[in-house]
């Protein structure tokens, strides 16, 4: 077994505080054993491969004497001198310095707090003990890994950091099966086929992978590739990938990569708090607009596009939620329990099957409700069923005692209207609900609604009809009519003044003036979302209640 050096007795405990005062080229002179002494007449003692731990207190008034120690003990091809310098010396002469200098002969500071029985005995264990010296090495990566960790170093960097000190090729993946970090060997070129060979066996079998496997490179038989799960918040682990880890280097061992492991793993874990703050962030806005907090046109197209929602594309809005319990308390207890330990799994769940099937959008949070806006260029039947088969998808793929179900609205031309389209996606599944169902996927339609207004007594549809519409409820001239017809083409455009001008044939400025009107007729605003659906929903009720029209 190759021999030990000095520069490697640094990892131990005792070593690891020591300071080099002088020789640091004769950092590899190899050590064998380890001995302790005080006395004038060590040199006596020493032979080849020896170092010495000392307190220097027989050469604390004689610098020549310690340079004429020296000497004989580079001479006798010795390790080097440990010396408790704040024992005695105090400072290392001089002419001792240049000395070690020029012999390369190394001095070190060893510092008070350690005893040299203490550090004797931890430098022979890890000369003559092959498990402890992979103990220390594991320890010695663990207190270098958390101190970067401690320090705020990034995950590449310390991914990096790893590849260094196993001497082997790193790479790390999420739970996906995308790339988050690599090792410098996967810079080289001569790697990026590998590379990508090693990614597309991965992405085959995720699941084993995520468990720890291990696989030969197709273009490379003799590499040998092994998976590490790396455990975070999320359902799945990430993974790390080592190649050739069967065999590393000694001292290196698969308790070294545990170590490594965890501090990834605690890397991961913050860089995943940091993910969540910024999804709360992201949460806010939505809630914001949905809600009508946010009023500027400018600022809505603005913090849309930040969060990755174009000013240019069809938006549709799905909303997602966990099918509820029974009405006994202990049902929902438990509901509301299973819930909340899904709710990271569902959100990584929708997330990944939308990335997986290349959809463009943003997903984010609303109460109860997981919230999709996926946006088209054209939104077709093509797009409904693709929309359709990444939803049954996620239903197949929950790891969980429990089903989804989904509500999804119709397009919507603008940013602007997605409160609308929440509304409807919201209104879409919630139909569901009252017709008892579970696990279903449901589109908005307006003959949908229809069939349940329907089933609710004429009187109070007649009420709510009247109380809503007012003086327009039954018109009475040409202006009730043309209001009545403007406001049904403003909602069926989205609200989008643009639109209903172009679809009615009249001035934008005579669609504002319309639109004011009956906000001032029905004391509703067309910019609450709340009110805007009690108007559809009045509209609708007067096609069923068929009321007459001049």
């Amino acid at each position: 077994m190759k021999l030990k050096t000095v520069n490697d007795l640094f990892i131990l405990e005792g070593m690891e505080e020591a300071t080099v005062l002088a020789g640091h080229r004769g950092l590899t002179r190899p050590v064998q054993f380890v001995n302790i002494s005080d006395a004038p007449d060590i040199i006596e003692f020493s032979d080849e491969n020896h170092l010495l731990l000392t307190t220097a207190y027989a050469f604390k008034d004689d610098p020549q004497k310690l340079c004429d120690l020296i000497r004989q003990m580079n001479a006798l091809n010795c390790s080097g001198l440990v010396i408790k310098m704040k024992r005695f010396l105090l400072e290392l002469p001089e002419e001792v310095r240049l000395l070690a200098n020029e012999l390369s002969f190394p001095i070190i500071d060893l510092p008070m707090e350690y005893t040299l029985g203490e550090v004797s005995y931890h430098i022979l264990n890890f000369l003559n003990n092959h498990k402890a010296e992979q103990l220390y090495y594991a320890l010695h990566v663990h207190n270098e890994f958390s101190d970067m960790l401690i320090k705020g170093f990034s995950l590449p960097s310390i991914v990096e950091q790893l590849g260094y000190f196993l001497k082997r090729p790193v790479l790390l993946l999420n739970h996906r099966g995308e790339k988050l970090a690599y090792g410098h060997d996967f810079r080289k070129a001569s790697m990026k086929q590998a590379e990508e060979e090693i990614i597309s066996k991965i992405r085959e079998n995720l699941a084993a992978a995520r468990e720890g496997t291990s696989f030969n490179i197709p273009s490379d038989l003799e590499k040998t590739v092994k998976t590490f799960p790396i455990q975070t918040q999320r359902q799945h682990p990430a993974i790390l990938i080592i190649i050739n880890a069967q065999s590393l280097p000694y001292p290196s061992s698969q308790l070294a990569i545990e170590q490594a492991c965890n501090v990834i793993s605690f890397t991961l874990i913050k860089e995943q708090a940091i993910e969540e703050n910024a999804r709360l962030y992201k949460n806010n806005f939505f809630a914001d607009l949905i809600e009508g907090r946010i009023n500027s046109e400018n600022e809505i197209l603005s913090r849309c596009d930040y969060y990755g929602l174009k000013g240019d594309l069809k938006t549709i809005c799905i909303v997602c939620n966990i099918d509820p319990a029974d009405d006994d308390y202990t049902s929902l207890h438990n509901h509301e329990k299973m819930v909340s330990e899904l709710h990271n799994s569902i959100y990584d769940l929708l997330e990944d099957e939308m990335i997986h099937m290349d959809l463009i959008g943003t997903l984010f949070t609303k109460e109860k409700y997981f919230v999709l806006l996926l946006q088209f260029e054209e939104y077709t039947d093509n797009e409904m069923q693709l929309i359709k088969t990444f939803l049954e998808k996620a239903q197949s793929h929950i790891e969980a005692d429990c089903t989804l179900s989904f509500g999804i609205s119709n397009q919507v031309h603008s940013p602007k209207s997605i409160p609308v389209a929440y509304h409807e996606a919201v209104e879409a599944i919630n139909s569901g609900y009252d017709l008892k169902m579970n696990g279903f996927i449901r589109f908005y339609k307006v003959r949908e609604i229809k069939e349940l207004l329907s089933m609710i007594p004429m009187n109070n549809l007649r009420e709510l009809y009247e109380s809503t519409l007012k003086t327009l409820a039954y018109p009475k001239s040409k202006e009730d009519e043309e209001l009545l017809k403007t406001i049904q083409v403003f909602l069926d455009s989205q609200c989008e003044i643009s639109e209903t001008s172009r679809k009615l044939y009249i001035h934008r400025n005579t669609v504002k003036y319309r639109i004011e009107k009956t906000e001032a007729i029905t004391e509703l605003s067309f910019q609450d979302p709340s009110d805007s659906l009690r108007v559809r929903v009045a509209l609708l009720i007067g096609s069923l209640l068929d009321v007459p029209r001049k």
